[in-house]
């Protein structure tokens, strides 16, 4: 038995038809967007009736949320897991993410399509905004070892950071970016170059 199995077996009831609504709604959403979704549909494919439906979720606006937040969720997991041993977290958690968008419809949905509000929803998940946090411990810790010259201010770095991170990945999602290696590379560069440089051999030992 897998630990989703034994998640699964844990949850209450509601729990398990809440996560089955959540489920039918990412892949509708995902599949045909906000504007062609209606609760009846998502409710149908849970196996469920609207009247059901509404008693987890309020309207379509807060299913369209959680089912966000939820496939997000499951984005940043596996991020997360591909990068535990990278040398370079920030930079292949970048490729990481696009490389997983496409297995995760309803993400994917959002960022090219999404309007600000969603895509503010976005950048204010830790997907995103963990991103801040992790960097600015880094680059606390690569200042304190005289990497990062002592004027900097690694928490308006790490701002930065994120906010080039985001921009670059709707780009690559909005534009087709990925094909232009010479801008990958050079936003890779200017990424490594805000954090001080690419990692020495002393981090690597640490």
């Amino acid at each position: 038995m897998t630990a989703i199995d034994e998640r699964r077996r844990a949850l209450t009831k509601g729990e398990r038809t809440r996560e089955r609504l959540l489920r039918a709604a990412i892949d509708r959403f995902g599949s045909f967007g906000y504007r062609s979704t209606s609760v009846s549909q998502l409710s149908r494919d849970a196996g469920l009736t609207p009247a059901a439906a509404y008693a987890y979720f309020e309207d379509k606006e807060t299913f369209w949320s959680a089912a966000i937040q939820a496939d997000l969720d499951a984005v940043r997991l596996e991020v997360n897991n591909s990068v535990v041993h990278s040398e370079r977290p920030i930079v292949d958690s970048v490729f990481a993410l696009i490389d997983m968008l496409p297995r995760h419809a309803l993400a994917r949905r959002v960022m090219e399509e999404g309007s600000p509000h969603d895509l503010q929803m976005v950048l204010a998940h830790p997907l995103f905004a963990a991103t801040t946090k992790g960097a600015t411990k880094a680059l606390i810790v690569r200042q304190a070892a005289g990497i990062l010259p002592p004027n900097a201010d690694p928490e308006q770095l790490a701002l930065g950071i994120e906010t080039v991170i985001f921009s670059f990945v709707l780009s690559v999602v909005r534009a087709g970016m990925m094909s232009s290696q010479e801008r990958i590379g050079a936003v890779v560069a200017t990424l490594q170059a805000a954090a001080g440089g690419q990692v020495t051999p002393d981090e690597r030992r640490r």
